[in-house]
């Protein structure tokens, strides 16, 4: 085949720029580390590498949502545990407030400390995240979580937020709630529960009380009806001499029988009663109707009965009653939350170090693609300096041939 001295020129010159871009691209690889310096140098590499790469800033995202809940788990933790030692307090100076001899100068010092640990508690409550949002507020973030009204009626400490709760994604499949609702740690926990005589045909007098709280809560519990009033009705009923029997009204189910003395107390599911009457006598009373109240209400009521001088031994023995019943239910619920904190917090804390493994496994995979060999490319740009030399030297002698030179 014929080739023309313009041929060997173009042949000559593309080879020579052949190599030096051959040369260009093992030195970028060198200087930047990277194997793959566009997409068509590997189509199918680049593509892992780009979905790679989206894992891991996804995974940075997820650790810093992470330390972000972590943060507020700390934080809600922190004020929930001030919350409890208040209380635990509050407790200690209500039994003392229980001493037969204290006078009412005594009430009064006491009432103080009541006032202030209510104050503080109130605060707590209404406690805000290092943004300024209401951390028991639910979604109201922005407004108090609970607000103080002196004239109120009813409850003067009121819940005003709802029982939203913030989602944040710690991992592609996973998310957890950075805070509670005030509903659930402080709104949702029930007074004491009770029950009053309601009407009676017969008797001389009839009087009653709780004096075993927790087995009567069990009755009232499994038995409370909040739908039919009516259900919540017993009739206590001097069948003879030596006992009575109790029966539901509405059903006339009998739920159970005591020995019975007139004037001499029994007990039945942790209540106490005297009655005074004899055959065919009957006594109802009913199950009261659940209330809820929070902690900061029920050391307001307890502060209000503290500085009451007129109050009588028999209403100031029942406030006591009321508020320990209500410390330890506000108590109970807030170390649920406490614990339910530290759950999630070992959550986190186990889903951290998951995404930390694959964030190693992902850059690990995509180094392997992507980035380049030293030693292998050393090598290579060894290699293609030596090809372009000799494309270089090949070049200047094709180029020096000429028949002019034979002419003579």
């Amino acid at each position: 085949m014929r080739i023309s001295t313009g041929q060997l020129f173009d042949r000559s010159i593309r080879a020579v720029l052949d190599n030096q871009d051959n040369l260009s691209n093992v030195q970028q690889q060198l200087s930047t580390g990277k194997k793959l310096l566009r997409p068509s140098d590997d189509p199918v590499g680049s593509a892992q590498v780009i979905r790679l790469t989206e894992e891991i800033d996804l995974i940075a995202q997820y650790k810093k949502n992470n330390n972000l809940l972590t943060s507020s788990i700390a934080q809600e933790e922190t004020i929930l545990s001030g919350v409890t030692d208040n209380i635990q307090k509050a407790r200690q100076l209500m039994i003392q407030a229980g001493n037969g001899i204290i006078n009412v100068a005594d009430r009064k010092a006491i009432s103080i400390e009541i006032g202030q640990i209510r104050d503080q508690i109130f605060g707590a409550m209404n406690s805000q995240s290092a943004n300024g949002e209401y951390i028991f507020a639910g979604y109201q973030s922005a407004t108090p979580a609970f607000s103080y009204t002196a004239g109120a009626s009813g409850n003067k400490y009121s819940f005003e937020g709802d029982e939203g709760i913030n989602d944040i994604r710690i991992s592609n499949t996973f998310s957890l709630a950075m805070n509670n609702s005030g509903q659930t740690v402080f709104e949702d926990v029930y007074a004491r529960l009770d029950s009053q005589i309601t009407s009676s045909s017969g008797v001389t007098s009839a009087s009653t009380k709780i004096t075993a709280q927790n087995e009567f809560d069990q009755f009232h519990k499994q038995n409370y009806d909040p739908v039919t009033p009516a259900n919540n009705e017993y009739q206590i009923s001097i069948t003879g001499a030596n006992e009575v029997t109790i029966a539901n009204v509405s059903s006339g189910t009998v739920v159970g029988t005591q020995a019975f003395t007139s004037g001499t107390p029994f007990d039945f599911k942790g209540q106490r009663f005297t009655i005074e009457g004899s055959v065919g006598d009957t006594v109802n009373y009913s199950l009261e109707k659940p209330v809820k109240k929070n902690i900061a209400e029920t050391l307001n009521d307890f502060y209000i009965s503290l500085r009451d001088e007129s109050i009588s031994d028999s209403d100031y023995a029942q406030a006591i009653s009321d508020a320990l019943i209500g410390v330890d239910n506000s108590f109970t619920s807030i170390v649920d939350s406490i614990s339910g904190l530290g759950s999630k917090m070992n959550t986190a804390q186990s889903v951290l170090e998951s995404n930390l493994d694959l964030e190693i496994a992902h850059k690990s995979a995509r180094a392997e693609i992507e980035e380049v060999d030293y030693a292998e490319a050393v090598s290579e740009l060894s290699k293609q300096e030596a090809a372009l030399q000799a494309a270089q030297a090949t070049f200047a002698k094709v180029t020096g041939l000429s028949l002019f030179d034979y002419i003579s």
